[in-house]
């Protein structure tokens, strides 16, 4: 068996709210995936995920890595973030071999205060750095020399870069005057040059003591980047001249209510523990969409099959080792055509490994995952290659 692991962030699944509760016919053109938790197929996860593999990432004295918080692929390497233990940005081969870390904590140049999120500009193949610390985007080459940095052109949680260079900024409850007539716009876009094109969606986020913000609002899958406004249950593709709607999300049974700007911080913990909520929190693939609900009892994820037509939801039930640890566990990483991408510490599949000794057949497999693997040693990345023939008869 061949094994390739991958990290990624783990994050707090709460969302902040953008619009006053869009409604479906805003949707128009949209695809509707439904999400109906009473009547639709239930499979397991061997039926679900055809393979799984993992990368180990090497551990050395000058990369330890406490908690990933953002991982990007390229062709050959993996770039991993820990924005909160060691303030680091170190770059792996794609089989996980360390090669070198990209900039380091400092206020000189080509140094950062914080690692807030880290992406690609399309256009010059350079990693940029977002601060938030020192309000600045900064720029590396994909082989770790500081090339520039700029200030960030208002507030901001985080950015994307379209493919065409222009960009998608996120901003949760920032009231910035300089946007004029967007500075309530959680969703702005602007060109490479940062000259703002358009802002969307109606921030309501101050009003009535709603203060939940969502992680990521703004996801990048292939060449597109999407948006999704907080509990609205809607996805749009963001181009530089409008967001176009993607898919609408109709949880059919026991779907939370719509929110709008009566919502407050007790009121939205009520629909916590009673409804299920689609927090934005997806991967969108070549031939499925992998989402993740939250419900009153863990995460639930279903699959959407694009040419069924269909959804399908997990049982949470399979026979590989690994299953376990991705139970309520949120991907956030595409790999491949129809690959998810999860994290798993290093000490937890220590302390499991005698029953897995016991238990697993695959020596192999057991043998290629604890092979030099330490309690302290950099989490593993797991890929899961999801089932893109669900729901057809063999």
């Amino acid at each position: 068996m061949k094994h390739i692991i991958y990290t990624l962030l783990l994050v707090i699944p709460f969302l902040y709210s953008c619009t006053p509760s869009p409604t479906k016919n805003k949707m128009s053109g949209a695809e509707e995936i439904v999400i109906d938790a009473q009547n639709q197929n239930a499979l397991s996860l061997d039926s679900l995920i055809k393979k799984v593999e993992f990368i180990k990432l090497e551990t050395t004295d000058n990369n330890i890595i406490g908690m990933i918080s953002q991982v990007l692929f390229t062709d050959s390497l993996i770039i991993v973030a820990d924005n909160e233990s060691a303030k680091s940005i170190n770059v792996f081969d794609i089989k996980g071999k360390f090669k070198y870390q990209i900039g380091r904590v400092g206020q000189g140049p080509g140094e950062y205060t914080d690692i807030t999120y880290i992406c690609i500009n399309p256009q010059t193949n350079h990693l940029v750095v977002f601060d938030k610390g020192q309000n600045k985007e900064i720029s590396y080459t994909l082989e770790g020399r500081y090339v520039s940095s700029a200030n960030t052109p208002f507030m901001l949680d985080y950015f994307l870069y379209l493919d065409n260079g222009c960009k998608a900024y996120y901003k949760a409850g920032l009231e910035d005057p300089t946007l004029g007539r967007f500075k309530n716009n959680p969703l702005i876009v602007t060109d490479s040059s940062n000259n703002v094109i358009y802002g969307d969606c109606v921030d309501f986020y101050k009003y009535n003591q709603f203060h939940y913000v969502m992680q990521k609002s703004l996801r990048k899958f292939a060449n597109d980047v999407y948006f999704s406004p907080n509990f609205s249950n809607e996805i749009y593709v963001v181009t530089d001249s409008m967001i176009i709607p993607k898919y609408y999300i109709n949880i059919a049974w026991n779907g939370m209510p719509p929110i709008d700007n009566q919502i407050t911080d007790e009121k939205f913990v009520e629909y916590c523990n009673q409804y299920y909520i689609f927090k934005g929190d997806f991967v969108e693939l070549q031939d499925l969409t992998y989402i993740n609900i939250m419900a009153p009892q863990g995460y639930p994820f279903v699959v959407y099959s694009h040419s069924k037509k269909q959804t399908f939801f997990s049982t949470d039930q399979g026979s590989h080792p690994l299953f376990p640890f991705l139970k309520n566990m949120p991907p956030y990483a595409r790999y491949g055509d129809n690959a998810v991408v999860f994290t798993v510490s290093a000490y937890h599949l220590m302390i499991n490994k005698e029953e897995w000794y016991k238990h697993e057949p695959d020596r192999q497999f057991l043998e290629d995952m604890y092979g030099g693997l330490t309690e302290d040693a950099n989490p593993v990345l797991v890929i899961c290659h999801l089932n893109e023939r669900i729901g057809y008869e063999e």
